[in-house]
């Protein structure tokens, strides 16, 4: 648009689809048969408002499915519109993008973009429109609780493992910034956003209004894991503020 981007609508549908290929290795056809009603229905609503140019893009779960792009191609003729897969560089620099639009004017920042199925990480000031450096990491959310849980329940051996995991995959990456940090951090995508509002309405008994998101700190953060490994996966839906659909995978957040 010529005068910048708008959010007319939003919508969002929990598919799964990242804790799905984790286990299957491929798309399963309930999986393909839920992605395509979704992807149609939201292309109905795009129509309607009388947008002719819709793209639909797919991620992390799709390049890793190793029947991902004949999916996209079957969603692609169901919709009568593109279905493009994001590279990895492409999904972590979208997201840079609209951390830059938020932040127009600030000298130095870091973005970690985690959701279902990876985790993106950027640094660099916010009037680039690429950042100084970003990478991406197998390490969403979905795509880990299925290896990871058992019953929905983290063990502390698991934990000590994932945790030398993940400190072993992000290491090139803090590494090449280690000069830089720290840095004010925004954390972006559905499971960053879970977790801040979980943090907030459990412990804060409110949802602020605040036009930049939500603001966390360590002691909140280490709270909320405190809470989450304790808690079967009864006592996690009984928190206030704890959706449903992230309940079992939320000690991995």
């Amino acid at each position: 648009m010529s005068d910048g981007i708008h959010n007319v609508l939003q919508r969002n549908h929990h598919l799964g689809l990242a804790a799905s290929v984790s286990v299957n290795g491929a798309f399963t056809q309930p999986d393909i048969d839920q992605a395509t009603f979704v992807a149609k229905e939201l292309a109905f609503v795009a129509e309607n408002f009388g947008y002719d140019q819709i793209m639909v893009v797919a991620t992390e779960a799709f390049r890793l499915a190793s029947n991902g792009e004949k999916v996209a191609e079957h969603i692609s003729l169901s919709t009568g519109h593109e279905v493009r897969i994001l590279s990895e560089v492409e999904e972590t620099g979208l997201a840079w993008e609209a951390i830059s639009s938020e932040f127009p004017a600030h000298p130095n920042i870091a973005m970690a973009d985690l959701g279902g199925g990876s985790l993106g990480l950027a640094f660099g000031p916010t009037n680039l429109n690429r950042p100084q450096q970003q990478s991406s990491h197998r390490l969403g959310v979905s795509l880990l609780s299925p290896r990871t849980l058992k019953n929905g329940v983290l063990s502390s051996d698991t934990r000590i493992r994932l945790e030398h995991h993940i400190a072993s995959e992000l290491r090139p990456a803090i590494q090449k910034s280690k000069n830089q940090l720290p840095l004010p951090t925004v954390l972006v995508g559905g499971a960053a956003r879970g977790i801040a509002q979980l943090i907030y309405v459990s412990r804060r008994a409110e949802m602020p209004e605040t036009e930049h998101g939500f603001v966390i700190d360590c002691s909140d953060l280490g709270h909320l894991i405190n809470r989450l490994s304790k808690f079967p996966l009864a006592s996690r839906l009984a928190m206030p503020g704890m959706k449903e659909r992230r309940a079992e995978a939320m000690p991995l957040a």
